[in-house]
């Protein structure tokens, strides 16, 4: 058991997986031992995929030596005595084992060394003796750059038989990669993993597209920061199926069921997002030490699910879960927020409970916030009228007005949430924009125009005087949705969502465009405020699309950003603790991501960075004293744009080091696929990449940079 996060092996909660004859269910192989599908009856649901099969030109380095050995059926000592023969034979060189039958293991489990690369062919694998003593079937200590997969149409089974308490088991180790593989029967962890820094990114750990079935915890992860759980499928694992402790770490795409414990989270700043929950004795449980853990969107296949929540900061969102919340009285800071089917203790002083109607989540329900009462208000704009043979254009409704008669509603209902429908066409000619009261949700069907009286697309100046269309309240909750915002390339803002005071907000649905400056603009908002971004698309704007700056948390998912004259996203100055995830930010003058000025602890996830003029991903310092490091940035995809991820720093006090570059998809890009930065970005970790077709390197390195990287993959390009 690792820091508290393992479990009884009692009692199971056992999932039956079963599968129609269809072709929307189509299993991976699995040894033939069980289907790999989770349905609550018709039709089938699998969670999303994530983890792309890495694609690189080289495992560690241009220039590196490799020694393959091919490792025949038999037992673990003699498959162990071909490999320490290799590694005395050089030292330096990357071991790539080739294992093309079973081995079987006695009273020591297979030790594989830094540098080395265990590849499982088809009908290969690794099983315990029945008189088997080992504690584990393979095992890394102290080691790093290893990785073990299998590179056949079968999963490779590592089977404990019962025997041996841990399939898998690492310790004090860096940069650890696990792929496909069964991992079954093993009385204790199917894997069990710990790191060698609990703070350092660029020492990451990972295990995807693997399936743990009936072991007592499926995997078990300590100490090792931004590990990466992606498309694993857990099942009939009698205690935890996934038990983790990881600053920045990503938990996406994984099928859970049939264990005491789905997941149980000690995380500091992690990210739990579109897995798949079947039956189990408890979903999810937040543990005390958990820190700002964003739960988001995933699903349930059960009608009943049981949430357990300690810690600190802790946030659900949009959440597709029928079940109940349990937040402990020692938790603080936790903010369940606009989830489908969640049922919680709405006195409990220690969560902040928000359930807007919105554009396309509308509903009727009485209670929004706890303890106040809804008020709904329609104020109409402006309507296209036809008269015989000819339109006659809608003559809008004066922002002005809106403000006005919102205000005495607000005003008259002190202790209300206050539901402001707006149909029509609006125009607003002030700078102040609509200025939203505490505690306000406004769906809009229709569009606001700013027509501010002055020449468009003013050239910037310092200390200009701040216009917006909409300033989010600021304090207490709010939230805008539906309809078009036009900055009318007058104000600077379409949504001005900066605050200095505690204030939680959502933006979800919305259409920005043209802007003077950016779609979104938000600075100084701090952990206790933070700024939900769902679903929008952004476009057309003088400057950014969505600008964090100077703040934490903003939290921008699934939205499209599009055509502005400089980022798709600029996480800027200071901001930390943000995530981007699964966003597509295309046709940017600029960058689709920009990490910058000392921006640190945020995580990049699943989206799609594509025909930008800069690069997919840039991660930069260039006047801000400190470092642009530890984000992670994983598994997005980055096509088409002049680079695919670059990273650089401006001078010695101005860095971008230790930041993890984890699975990412660079292609077709202009220049090069990876520019691995210079002599002030040093230390970041390339992991797993996948990058072929760029008009210059797939990767360029850079010995001033002296970058990490780590490819589990033969250095010849793999067949597509």
């Amino acid at each position: 058991m690792l820091n508290g996060i393992g479990g009884s092996v009692d009692h199971p909660h056992l999932m039956k997986f079963k599968c129609p004859s269809s072709s929307a269910c189509l299993a991976p192989a699995v040894s033939g031992i069980f289907s790999l599908l989770l349905l609550a009856g018709t039709p089938c649901y699998s969670a999303q995929s994530f983890f792309s099969s890495p694609e690189a030109p080289f495992i560690i380095a241009p220039n590196e030596s490799i020694q393959r050995i091919a490792i025949s059926e038999g037992s673990v000592e003699a498959a162990q005595a071909a490999i320490d023969s290799a590694r005395q034979k050089d030292s330096n060189s990357v071991l790539v084992l080739e294992v093309g039958g079973m081995l079987t293991a006695g009273a020591t489990p297979l030790m594989l060394p830094s540098k080395s690369c265990l590849r499982f062919l088809s009908g290969s694998g690794i099983s315990a003796k029945s008189s088997s003593t080992a504690h584990s079937l393979i095992s890394i200590t102290n080691a790093e750059n290893v990785s073990i997969v299998s590179v056949g149409t079968i999963r490779a089974t590592v089977d404990g038989a019962g025997k041996v308490p841990v399939g898998i088991s690492v310790g004090g180790s860096s940069r650890i990669d696990v792929d496909r593989l069964l991992v079954t029967r093993c009385s204790g962890s199917g894997i069990e993993m710990t790191g060698s820094d609990p703070l350092a990114l660029n020492l990451a750990q990972s295990v995807t597209r693997c399936v743990l079935n009936r072991n007592g915890n499926g995997l078990l992860v300590d100490q090792t920061a931004g590990f990466v759980c992606l498309d694993n499928f857990f099942e009939e694992n009698t205690g935890t199926a996934l038990g983790i402790s990881s600053l920045n770490s990503v938990v996406a795409g994984n099928m859970i069921g049939g264990s005491i414990s789905g997941i149980k989270n000690g995380s500091d700043r992690a990210v739990v997002t579109r897995n798949v929950f079947g039956k189990n004795g408890t979903a999810l449980e937040l543990l005390s030490n958990s820190v700002s853990v964003l739960v988001s969107e995933n699903r349930s296949l059960e009608t009943n699910q049981n949430f357990l929540v300690a810690g600190v900061g802790n946030q659900f969102f949009r959440n597709e879960f029928p079940g109940s919340v349990n937040v402990s009285s020692s938790a603080s800071n936790t903010l369940l927020i606009a989830n489908s089917k969640f049922t919680t203790d709405t006195t409990n002083t220690n969560v902040g409970y928000f359930n807007p109607p919105t554009f396309s989540h509308p509903h009727t329900n009485a209670v929004i916030i706890p303890g106040k009462y809804r008020v709904d208000i329609t104020i109409p704009g402006g309507k296209v009228t036809k008269e015989k043979d000819k339109s006659i254009a809608a003559v809008p409704t004066d922002i002005a007005y809106v403000q006005s008669e919102i205000g005495k509603v607000s005003s008259a209902n002190p202790q209300a949430v206050l539901v402001l429908h707006l149909q029509g066409e609006y125009i607003s000619k002030s700078k102040d924009g609509l200025q939203l009261p505490p505690n306000t949700c406004v769906i809009l069907d229709g569009t606001i125009i700013s027509d501010l009286g002055l020449p468009v697309d003013l050239p910037w100046v310092r200390g200009e005087t701040i216009s917006q269309v909409v300033l989010m309240a600021s304090k207490g909750f709010s939230s805008f949705s539906g309809g078009k915002i036009d900055g009318g390339r007058q104000a600077l803002y379409d949504v001005n969502a900066s605050s200095n005071a505690p204030s939680i907000a959502l933006l979800e649905g919305v259409n920005m465009a043209d802007s003077s400056r950016d779609g979104i603009y938000i600075k100084g908002r701090s952990s206790p405020g933070p700024l939900y971004i769902y679903q929008c698309n952004i476009y057309g704007n003088g400057s950014r699309c969505i600008w964090p700056h100077v703040c934490s948390p903003v939290h921008s998912i699934a939205n499209t950003c599009t055509g502005s004259h400089m980022d798709g996203i600029d996480l800027d100055a200071g901001a930390k603790d943000c995530t981007a995830l699964f966003n597509i930010c295309t046709g940017n003058r600029r960058h689709g991501l920009f990490l910058e000025e000392a921006t640190h602890n945020n995580i990049a996830f699943g989206n799609i960075f594509s025909a930008n003029g800069g690069s997919g991903v840039h991660i930069w310092n260039e006047e801000v004293k400190g470092n642009t490091g530890s984000n992670a940035v994983v598994s997005n995809i980055c096509q088409a744009n002049r680079k695919g991820v670059s990273a650089g720093g401006r001078s010695d006090d101005k860095t971008a080091s230790g930041n993890l570059i984890f699975n990412n998809v660079c292609s077709g890009n202009r220049v090069d696929g990876i520019a691995s930065g210079n002599s002030r970005a040093t230390n970041n970790y390339f992991g797993q990449c996948v990058n072929y077709g760029n008009v210059g390197l797939d990767i360029q390195t850079s010995d001033s940079a002296a970058a990490y990287f780590f490819n589990a993959v033969n250095p010849e390009p793999s067949a597509r």
